[in-house]
């Protein structure tokens, strides 16, 4: 009789270590297939849907749309600074900017104070020299600065350029 409730708390104990086990870094080391070109990749399309909801707020009228159309340009600059790193690089890299990273999370913001009716014109205007700040601190960067060492196992540079390659050639 008691074997069966102590077979279960075992199997208990059990699951629990190994979910432990998993816990501690194996199952993030599972399932993580990040690359540079799916981080470059997922900067881009955060571009597109932030540009598309400036856009949308600007075409109804909550949003003045010359500060919209500055950091709608500016957005547009710094892909193409990325481009020119990748370039230079020889490589697929993401350029890593936490302070685009913030400054495109208010963008978020940017388009809910439109929605919302919240100080547009104030928090849009204050927006724009922020983010050309930003731009062009990371323009220095990505074009002047030193490239970081590649990754062990990194894509070669012929790989890089047929994929640059028929990025530009779809865009135009």
């Amino acid at each position: 009789m008691h074997s069966r409730p102590a077979s279960r708390i075992q199997e208990g104990f059990a699951r629990q270590a190994r979910r432990k086990a998993l816990e501690v870094g194996e199952f993030e080391q599972l399932v993580v297939c990040r690359s540079a070109f799916g981080e470059l990749f997922d900067a881009i399309t955060d571009g597109i849907c932030y540009g598309f909801g400036l856009i949308l707020v600007a075409a109804y009228g909550w949003a003045p749309v010359v500060p919209v159309g500055f950091v709608i340009g500016l957005g547009l600059a710094n892909t193409a600074l990325r481009f020119v790193y990748i370039r230079r690089a020889g490589r697929p890299v993401n350029y890593k900017s936490y302070a685009m990273e913030r400054i495109v999370a208010y963008t978020g913001y940017l388009i809910g104070f439109a929605t919302g009716g919240m100080e547009v014109t104030l928090f849009y205007w204050a927006f724009v020299p922020v983010m050309i700040v930003i731009v062009l601190h990371d323009a220095k960067r990505m074009l002047l600065d030193p490239l970081p060492a590649p990754l062990p196992g990194a894509r070669s540079a012929s790989v890089v350029a047929s994929v640059v390659a028929g990025v530009a050639g779809a865009a135009r």
